[in-house]
């Protein structure tokens, strides 16, 4: 027996330790079926000490001794004579209902003997009811639990139910077979031991003040942010993170579910339109500038370098108006780099050898750079398609993306221009051993105007992505900080194009 004080009661709960009941039934009664159901039935363990019946007596219906013949169940005249043949009994119920056959049982059973009428059986009956309902119960609860974690279990997102401490109480199948842990070994775990992006690399690896989890802790209120992370190989992904709090029934926040949406699919496309609407935009103010500046600052260029020229002027004021001259160049070419990017460059599409071109452009390179220290290499796969292009463009694509690489390396390294094919493209990717790039400038590295350099004006990227959009292809950037940087240009491959006329003609 098990006890324990409570508000000065002692309160006494069953835990088995009860020798087995050996049972003996005088008579059949109401709840007879009951009893049976009780006695052989696993269910009750849960609750009662184990029950054998022995025997049953004073049975006067023929049909009643039937049925007990047929369970097996030996039948004798008297009490007496099913006490005598089975020692062991050591509990009578009485179901007849008799009074004076329970005062005479009373007075004759021994005191190893315990008795029960059937008055009592009918707790029995409620305990019989109850443990039903509660079976039921659990089936259906057990029934939901398991259309809940198939449900669960089927959703794309990476879902965790945590404690109050940041420990794992449960997961969905997503997260364990991403992070290719079992489930077992992950819970009681802090969520960061299972998070995983989508190519299984590490999500964070430490408690982020920012998690909307201790956001939720503090507020008990829903919360969710934007983050960003680099996978394995340098790419920026982006997640939606969401805290839900789960309440108890007294309205105490007891756990918080966390789920991590990988949204880095939606978000490019997203970015992808909100550029081309900038386009637009810078487009329209471009177009302002070039009428209402430029004329004047031509004017202003004009007079400047004619002031220049004056004998009147003392050295001090030379530099002054030399300023203004430098400063209205710089502003033109700023005018002009805009209106260039802006402007539809109208570039031809037609079949050029990207290896050529390729080799071509690193020659050039090579030779101013050569000497200072950087390794420019060219490797390509064999039989290598044609692309779909303008060879002017793509060649200034390839000149500004090592330029890039090489303020990316002050001190020198190496830059791989390597060919390849993925999928129906031929791709091209510019890798260098540089200073890489965080997730805030990767974020951001495609936004026209937005430059890393002191004096760069934003646009190279902005302009190179454009250009091979134009052509019908797509940029991708990979970066690490310390690790250096690749750009890969997805081009057309003219292969797909002379494919898809042929069938065309074919089936024309």
């Amino acid at each position: 027996m098990t006890e324990f004080s409570q508000d000065n009661m002692n309160i006494c709960y069953w835990n088995g330790s009860m020798k087995p009941f050996n049972i003996g039934i005088v008579g059949i009664g109401a709840g007879f079926k009951v009893l049976l159901d009780i006695i052989n039935n696993d269910v009750f363990r849960e609750f009662l000490p184990e029950m054998t019946l022995a025997a049953v007596s004073d049975v006067h219906h023929q049909k009643d001794i039937t049925a007990l013949g047929e369970l097996g169940i030996p039948i004798y005249t008297t009490f007496a004579d099913m006490l005598e043949h089975h020692g062991d009994i050591n509990l009578v119920i009485e179901m007849t209902g008799s009074i004076e056959l329970f005062s005479t049982l009373r007075q004759q059973l021994p005191d190893s003997i315990s008795l029960m009428d059937h008055r009592e059986i009918i707790f029995f009956c409620g305990l019989h009811d109850m443990a039903l309902v509660k079976g039921n119960y659990k089936s259906n609860i057990a029934q939901q639990q398991v259309l809940i974690q198939s449900i669960i279990d089927e959703i794309r997102e990476d879902i965790f139910l945590m404690d109050k401490n940041g420990c794992v109480v449960d997961l969905n199948s997503v997260v364990w077979r991403k992070a290719e842990i079992p489930k077992s070994e992950l819970i009681g775990k802090t969520c960061w031991n299972a998070a995983r992006q989508r190519d299984g690399s590490v999500f964070c690896d430490c408690f982020d003040p920012e998690c909307p989890f201790h956001k939720t802790l503090c507020s008990g209120q829903k919360e969710e942010s934007l983050v960003t992370k680099v996978n394995r190989d340098g790419l920026l992904q982006y997640y939606r993170l969401y805290a839900y709090p789960i309440f108890d029934i007294r309205g105490q926040m007891t756990h918080i579910m966390v789920m991590h949406r990988d949204i880095t699919e939606r978000t490019h496309r997203e970015k992808h339109q909100n550029q081309r609407d900038k386009l637009a935009v810078i487009g329209e103010m471009s177009t302002y500038l070039a009428h209402e500046i430029r004329n004047p600052l031509f004017a202003i260029g004009g007079f400047a370098n004619s002031l220049s020229k004056s004998s009147d002027l003392n050295e001090k004021d030379r530099e002054k108006i030399q300023i203004i001259v430098e400063e209205t160049k710089r502003l033109d070419r700023l005018l002009t780099n805009m209106l260039n990017f802006v402007r539809s460059a109208h570039i031809s599409r037609k079949e050029v050898d990207i290896l050529s071109v390729v080799q071509s452009a690193a020659e050039l390179m090579s030779i101013g750079y050569g000497q200072r220290g950087y390794r420019i290499e060219v490797c390509s796969a064999s039989l290598l398609p044609n692309v779909l292009g303008d060879e002017d463009a793509l060649k200034q694509c390839i000149v500004n993306l090592v330029k890039n690489a090489v303020e990316a390396m002050p001190e020198g390294g190496d830059i791989t221009l390597s060919l390849g094919l993925q999928g129906g493209d031929v791709v091209l990717q510019v890798t260098d051993t540089g200073v890489g790039m965080n997730e805030h400038e990767q974020d951001r590295v495609f936004n026209p105007f937005y430059s890393t350099k002191k004096d760069g004006s934003g646009l190279g990227l902005a302009m190179i992505k454009k250009i091979v959009e134009e052509l019908g292809g797509r940029v991708k950037l990979a970066s690490k900080p310390g690790h250096g940087t690749t750009v890969s240009l997805f081009l057309p491959s003219a292969l797909d194009v002379e494919t898809t006329e042929t069938s065309e003609a074919v089936t024309g």
